[in-house]
């Protein structure tokens, strides 16, 4: 699948993730048998031991810069925001691979054999995870960075924490600012007005739901009432898209719109109307790729984060993009320790 066709896909994270190894591979000048470091007699656990080794190393200076931006930019949250556990995400990340990596990467000679394959089979899983990383960091950019389309009927804004008050704090009230920014320069362009959707339920700590405070925000900012249907009762990202496509459902039946009957979300989204979704920029691929799961084929609109926030908070994204494929990592995992476990015949 391209990146234009469909960019919200995992298929394009693998794809990305395979290019980052050759790339790696070829600019390291490294191949599976390095010469310098293991003659041709030496035994192939060796050789592939060294090649993991090399290969890592290499990958370790992009990693470490981004460690380092994150580092910086969470020095900056901490003054601005204030200490939380979750703005320190950035030094535990960092400290955490850099004490893993010297500890995995002792010369594999000064180990029992019999612990050879373990440690081949971890080393794999690294090597796996930090191509991955930078994968969905790159495919994180590009669909941030994607240009937006104008021609839309449906407007769904993802919403977050508001304030003990009822008003929208700064990141949410950036991203409801940049869905009615995108319906203006819909109409500007195309002459083709959207229905707003702000999407959020009501937190243990707010007065009201996220959706209704989004929903009073468009109105005060000149949004008409039967512009707006708020969803309010969801409570994470995949439930702010499959509620909101449940209004947008309702909504496409009010227009003579056939919307066929339980069907399988994922393979026939059923909805005519075309859908955006409007979130932060650093929540781009994640919201994407669980439009997906919802059944919507919708485009992703971010709106701008300051800069020492963004590291942070696409970090978390990054894990929680990794948790949402348990099987791949499994599959990947198992092909993996077979290879690890044949080795030693060889």
């Amino acid at each position: 699948m391209s990146l234009r066709k469909n960019p919200y896909s995992y298929t394009n994270i693998a794809i990305t993730s395979v290019i980052i190894f050759l790339f790696a591979v070829i600019v390291g000048r490294i191949s599976i048998i390095p010469l310098e470091t293991a003659d041709a007699d030496a035994a192939l656990i060796r050789r592939v031991a060294v090649f993991l080794w090399q290969f890592s190393r290499d990958l370790m200076v992009p990693i470490c810069l981004l460690i380092l931006f994150v580092c910086i930019s969470n020095v900056v949250l901490l003054i601005k925001e204030g200490y939380r556990l979750h703005n320190l995400l950035g030094f535990i990340f960092g400290s955490m691979y850099l004490v893993g990596v010297n500890l995995l990467w002792k010369p594999i000679s000064t180990l029992p054999d019999v612990l050879n394959p373990v440690l081949i089979f971890i080393r794999l899983i690294v090597c796996y995870l930090e191509c991955t990383f930078l994968a969905i960091c790159v495919m994180g950019y590009l669909t941030a960075k994607r240009e937006p389309e104008y021609d839309r009927d449906y407007c769904i804004i993802l919403g977050c924490s508001i304030s003990k008050k009822g008003k929208l704090r700064p990141l949410i009230k950036g991203r409801v600012n940049r869905a009615i920014h995108y319906a203006w320069e819909q109409e500007i362009e195309t002459g083709h007005s959207m229905v707003y959707i702000p999407s959020g339920g009501q937190g243990p700590d707010e007065p009201i739901s996220e959706g209704s405070a989004m929903e009073m925000y468009l109105i005060s900012h000149g949004a008409e009432e039967y512009e707006v249907f708020a969803e309010k009762e969801s409570r994470n990202t995949l439930e702010n898209l499959l509620y909101s496509k449940i209004i947008i459902e309702r909504l496409e039946k009010e227009r003579g719109r056939n919307v066929p009957e339980g069907r399988d979300a994922a393979k026939e989204p059923g909805i005519k109307g075309r859908v955006a979704i409007v979130t932060s920029d650093f929540h781009v691929l994640r919201s994407g790729l669980l439009s997906r799961r919802a059944g919507l084929d919708a485009i992703v609109v971010g709106c701008n984060t300051k800069w020492y926030f963004w590291p942070n908070a696409f970090l978390r994204e990054t894990i929680a993009i990794l948790a949402m494929f348990p099987r791949v990592h499994l599959s990947v995992a198992l092909l993996f320790a077979v290879f690890s476990a044949l080795i030693l015949f060889f």
